[in-house]
């Protein structure tokens, strides 16, 4: 049982990943849009800008293309940027084309415009059902990248880790975090943990039911052991002559026949209590220690032992009941006196 519980956690834990990679997946494309989507609402305010006041954009670049000589082809580009303040801004990367080149510079105007608003991308990410960005840094110095980096980062409650390339003209970017809703990972696996928790459930009750047998069982092996136990100790006991009776008040008691007689009454008694009233009736009116009772009838005076000897008293109590002229009382923290 412990071995399929373990098992089962591990699958459990294991379609969470799996659920929550793929939602993550998901996540990446969507977070990509919202980013592409953020930059052109800058770039169009900045084009409107530039139209109501009659400016325009003028720029001039020029593209080198070197190509390694490794086993591996890579294409190193050298982007020249003029810009209309006489400034020069070079740069080289890797894997970048003659696209991009364009696209280097939209973005530039972009963030000359306004830079990353943080809000806009929370928005457009909150109307797709994720969270808001988390840990927004600005960074600089980065590598030109054309398309934001993802990492999937934290245990249980996942997190996507997104840096991104804002203005690669001056190698300015940003990093945040977006978590991976665990609602949307529950939902996904929906099934798996309804199976899950009933398969659990119908363990537990196995292991209650198994439990609560093993303790019946444990009950009617003690009730065994008990029951032996007595039915030895009476066969072991000597047998006296019959017809011996003591009397102790209007009671006559035949100690080897376990029997009371008052008047026409007849209460038979178990041996363990015929002993009991044997000793006590020995020394009748005089006190007798619990010590000795104990010792003489159990054979040590260990606690369970003094509980019993409680029971057994009261149960001779009872059987000596009809006679008025018969008690046993009571000593405190001494012992017990047959009264007669």
């Amino acid at each position: 049982m412990a071995l399929i519980f373990c098992t089962q956690v591990y699958w459990l834990y294991t379609q969470y990943q799996y659920s929550g990679n793929e939602i993550a997946e998901k996540l990446e494309k969507d977070c990509s849009v919202a980013i592409h989507e953020e930059g052109n609402m800058r770039y169009n305010a900045r084009n409107h800008h530039l139209r109501e006041n009659g400016e325009k954009i003028a720029w001039s670049l020029k593209i080198k293309f070197i190509r390694s000589s490794t086993l591996i082809t890579r294409t190193y580009s050298t982007f020249t940027y003029a810009l209309p303040n006489g400034r020069n801004i070079i740069i080289q990367g890797k894997d970048i084309n003659e696209n991009d080149g364009s696209i280097i510079y939209d973005r530039y105007l972009a963030c000359l415009y306004q830079p990353f608003q943080k809000t806009v991308l929370d928005s457009l990410l909150e109307s797709k059902g994720y969270s808001r960005s988390k840990h927004f840094i600005k960074r600089k110095n980065m590598n030109i990248k054309m398309e934001p980096k993802y990492q999937i980062t934290g245990g249980l409650k996942k997190v996507v880790e997104v840096t991104y390339c804002t203005n690669p003209m001056i190698k300015e970017g940003i990093s945040f975090e977006i978590p991976i809703p665990i609602n949307t990972i529950l939902q996904s696996m929906a099934w798996q943990l309804i199976l899950s928790l009933l398969l659990l459930f119908i363990l537990a009750f196995c292991l209650i039911y198994q439990v609560k047998t093993i303790l019946i069982q444990k009950r009617i092996n003690a009730l065994r052991h008990a029951f032996m136990k007595n039915m030895i100790y009476e066969m072991k006991q000597p047998q006296e002559s019959e017809g011996m009776a003591v009397h102790i008040g209007e009671t006559d008691f035949y100690y080897e026949q376990n029997e009371l007689r008052h008047g026409n009454e007849r209460v038979i008694i178990t041996s363990r209590q015929a002993e009991i009233l044997h000793l006590l009736s020995n020394k009748l009116n005089t006190t007798i220690d619990r010590s000795t009772l104990l010792n003489e009838i159990w054979g040590d005076d260990s606690y369970a032992n003094s509980l019993a000897l409680n029971v057994q008293i009261t149960y001779l109590r009872r059987a000596l009941n009809s006679d008025t002229t018969v008690s046993i009382e009571t000593v405190i923290k001494k012992g017990y006196r047959l009264k007669a």
